[in-house]
């Protein structure tokens, strides 16, 4: 049923390290500045090019600008690169499965005609397992046979009605978007575990539209049939996904996965890592011979 791909979260002692390493990297270039002072430099002469930037130079001067240049640098190609491979390897998904569609059987088509998807469906006869919502801008709805053979009909009325909430909020693409952010937030261990809720919450959303149309049994029914199935592969891609939430869930438990403490407490400690680096920078007696002379005129 349904995610944004199985896309693989960041494993916890990854975040951390990401994390310590980039605090570490912050805390020696402002205790030894000289790899940002060409950057510096070179913003500094843009200041004496253009007056309007040295407003800005007098509140922020080049140093500190030239630090947070680079972590935003860095962020933008850690996001530009997951956004680029992760759009490539959708592409293909969506038209290896397009490629591979077969005629729709009469069950299917029935089952689709009472929630309006008939032109949105794709059938595989294949022996896997899944259930999954796709396509960027025109989001389609593929079923494989092996899975359409372990449902009932109400079974196979909750996992189109599931899907149906995705092809309806173009999920696939929000899923995609969510995946970028968070690798763009790379350096704050946080940023991983807020994607997980943002899909989570996504997938119960979809969860309770199916709800509307059948029974909590006939969904649990259609997740327990989906349970074997392989996931799927890419980023842009609405699949099985969020299990344990979705069980408490259907127990009328509904919850999203716990913020765990120490990944808030060290994208902090990051936060706080660059805010005094930044600081450090600013008032650093070398920043004197950098500023522009139109930043003392406005002084």
């Amino acid at each position: 049923m349904t995610r944004g791909g199985k896309a693989v979260h960041r494993p916890p002692e990854r975040g951390w390290v990401i994390a310590a390493a980039t605090a570490g990297a912050v805390g020696l270039l402002a205790a030894v500045p000289a790899p940002l002072v060409p950057l510096a430099e070179r913003y500094r002469d843009l200041c004496e090019q253009f007056p309007v930037l040295a407003l800005l130079t007098y509140h922020l001067p080049p140093l500190p600008v030239a630090l947070l240049s680079i972590l935003a640098s860095l962020a933008l190609i850690s996001g530009v690169a997951v956004a680029m491979r992760s759009l490539v390897r959708t592409l293909r998904f969506n038209r290896r499965l397009d490629r591979l569609a077969d005629p729709l059987p009469p069950r299917l088509v029935r089952a689709a005609g009472a929630l309006g998807l008939e032109d949105r469906l794709t059938y595989l006869d294949d022996p896997g397992v899944m259930a999954c919502c796709y396509g960027l801008v025109r989001p389609r709805v593929a079923v494989t046979a092996e899975l359409l053979s372990r449902l009932d009909d109400q079974e196979l009325l909750a996992v189109l009605a599931h899907e149906r909430h995705h092809v309806r909020y173009r999920d696939p693409a929000r899923y995609l978007v969510i995946q970028v952010l968070a690798e763009t937030a790379f350096m704050f261990p946080v940023a991983s575990v807020l994607r997980h809720r943002l899909e989570t919450r996504v997938e119960l959303a979809a969860d309770r539209a199916a709800l509307a149309v059948t029974s909590r049994g006939a969904l649990a029914g259609a997740l327990l049939g989906a349970l074997t199935g392989p996931g799927t592969p890419v980023a842009g891609v609405a699949g099985l996904s969020a299990t344990e939430a979705r069980i408490a869930h259907l127990a009328g438990n509904p919850v999203l996965p716990a913020v765990p403490t120490r990944s808030v407490i060290a994208s902090i400690g990051v936060l706080a890592v660059i805010a005094l680096a930044v600081a450090d920078l600013a008032a650093s007696p070398d920043l004197v011979g950098m500023m522009c002379p139109l930043c003392s005129w406005i002084s």
